[in-house]
């Protein structure tokens, strides 16, 4: 535990001479920790809206294949902020089947430009994310029940 803490206070201490946060109170390192968990797991919700998706051909609001959809972040000075959600211009999947209901007058339909490799690739670095906010609050926790045990 005591090398953690040590990591910890070296990060801190690297960032904060860097200029990219400014602590100033154990209260800004919970903060910080919670928008981070917060948005990894919005990302996680998006992703699993994604592959729930997979073959959705039509969707209700545009009408065209189900699109990706990705969470917008933007950093902040107490942490981040989820600035909406936007949606994939990628392609879509084009396949020839003119006996399908879905095809269009050229005999192709499409899919939704969801690539499953590598929503699980943003899934297993989503969960990394999270887990590396979940500790820095427990971390963080543990240096505030500290810092109170020496006031007593």
């Amino acid at each position: 535990m005591m090398g953690v803490y040590k990591l910890f206070v070296f990060i801190f201490f690297l960032i904060s001479s860097m200029g990219y946060a400014q602590l100033s109170t154990l209260e800004d390192a919970f903060q910080i920790n919670m928008s981070g968990i917060i948005a990894q797991r919005f990302k996680m919700t998006l992703v699993a809206e994604n592959v729930a998706n997979l073959m959705t051909l039509k969707d209700e609001e545009t009408g065209l294949p189900y699109q990706k959809k990705y969470a917008v972040l933007e950093a902040s000075d107490v942490g981040v902020k989820v600035m909406g959600v936007e949606r994939s211009t990628e392609p879509f999947g084009r396949y020839f089947d003119p006996a399908a209901p879905q095809s269009d007058e050229n005999g192709y339909f499409y899919l939704p430009n969801v690539n499953m490799p590598n929503e699980m690739i943003t899934l297993k670095h989503t969960e990394a994310m999270y887990e590396a906010n979940v500790n820095a609050f427990k971390l963080t926790k543990a240096m505030f029940q500290s810092t109170i045990e020496l006031l007593k």
